[in-house]
């Protein structure tokens, strides 16, 4: 199953999309097929250009995308998920998830920081650690390797202790779907997004390809796929 959730995803960028559509062409050259074989070529250019745009790329994303509060509410605890670039020197910085879970906990937000996510939570809790948080404040949860394992898991967490309402930190295309999946099992959460570093994409040229608009693209699709499978088997 994961295998196939896998490719599925793979599936879902656009550069993928247009490399099958170019040997598509191909194919058909091979079968005298010219007419068919230039359309073919033909959709896989402007498909891979369109999906390159920061138009598309930021359209895609402003119906994903969750807002902080401006100021968020004290809670239980501070949910933090992996999947993030984790900081490399200063723990602090507000654009990772990292640091803007770090910065909520130091300012009091929370007196619990849960970490979760089998690929990073590890590396989140030493980083913590190392930042300054005690190690009765860290909660880690490091089995789960999708976002319904997160919530799941998370949740046995914080309901063993007592807590029940969270400051959610992910990126925030995640955020529509990670925070659907905790309130499922019952945890009332708050989304604080971290910065996803997408802002310059809005001063940039809409109609001229850039890879970074084609990273994001990819991202939303699948993030819209995974919206749509969590919604078919119950999960959100």
């Amino acid at each position: 199953m994961a295998i196939a959730t896998d490719i599925v995803g793979r599936l879902t960028h656009p550069a993928v999309q247009a490399l099958l559509l170019a040997i598509l062409a191909t194919v058909l050259v091979l079968w005298r097929r010219p007419r068919a074989a230039a359309l073919s070529a033909t959709l896989a250019l402007v498909w891979i250009w369109i999906a390159s745009t920061p138009a598309l790329a930021l359209s895609l994303r402003e119906g994903l995308a969750t807002a902080s509060a401006a100021s968020p509410p004290h809670a239980d605890a501070i949910v933090v998920l992996g999947g993030g670039k984790l900081p490399v020197t200063d723990w602090s910085r507000t654009t990772t998830r990292a640091g803007r879970g770090l910065t909520l906990w130091r300012d009091g937000f929370a007196p619990v920081l849960l970490v979760s996510g089998s690929d990073q939570a590890d590396d989140l809790a030493r980083g913590f650690a190392l930042a300054g948080v005690p190690g009765g404040d860290l909660r880690i949860e490091s089995s789960s390797v999708n976002t319904h394992e997160n919530a799941r898991n998370s949740t046995v967490i914080l309901k063993a202790s007592g807590l029940s309402d969270i400051l959610l930190v992910t990126s925030a295309i995640h955020m529509r779907r990670a925070a659907a999946c905790f309130r499922h099992e019952g945890i009332a959460v708050t989304p604080v997004p971290a910065d996803d570093g997408h802002a310059r994409l809005a001063e940039a040229p809409a109609w001229l390809p850039r890879r970074d608009a084609l990273t994001l693209t990819a991202r939303c699709l699948r993030e819209y796929l995974a919206l749509r499978v969590y919604r078919w088997r119950g999960w959100i």
